[in-house]
């Protein structure tokens, strides 16, 4: 029983181990590349990673001074961007409500990342 219970424990390790090794972030040729924008309150950037297969992924969206409680900020801070982003594989986004600012600001970091990655 007392192996038994070993053996168990070093088989989860090991899958754990195996797990934290791989890449995760869908970017199998490791490109990516970090675009900004103009918020209403400020910078926004929008970090995006390229698979080998041309797939885009956004691995982080940053517009910490956009204003809290109104839509660009939620949008941010829930996922919607992102989805939309990756969605579309580009800027081609629809806006958010109240947000118009942000998410011009939004749509110009990605396709400032956009371009680094080419």
């Amino acid at each position: 029983m007392k192996i038994t219970k070993i053996a168990a424990s070093a088989a989860v390790v090991s899958c754990l181990a195996l797990t934290a090794c791989g890449g995760g972030s869908g970017a199998a040729d490791g490109q990516t590349a970090t675009g900004t924008g103009q918020g209403k309150g400020g910078e926004i950037t929008v970090t995006l990673a390229k698979a080998s297969d041309g797939t885009i992924t956004v691995s982080e969206i940053k517009g910490d001074n956009e204003t809290q409680g109104i839509g660009g900020y939620e949008a941010i801070q829930d996922g919607t961007y992102k989805a939309q982003i990756e969605k579309a594989q580009g800027s081609d986004i629809e806006g958010v409500s109240g947000a118009t600012i942000t998410t011009d600001g939004v749509k110009a970091a990605v396709d400032d990342a956009l371009s680094q990655l080419k």
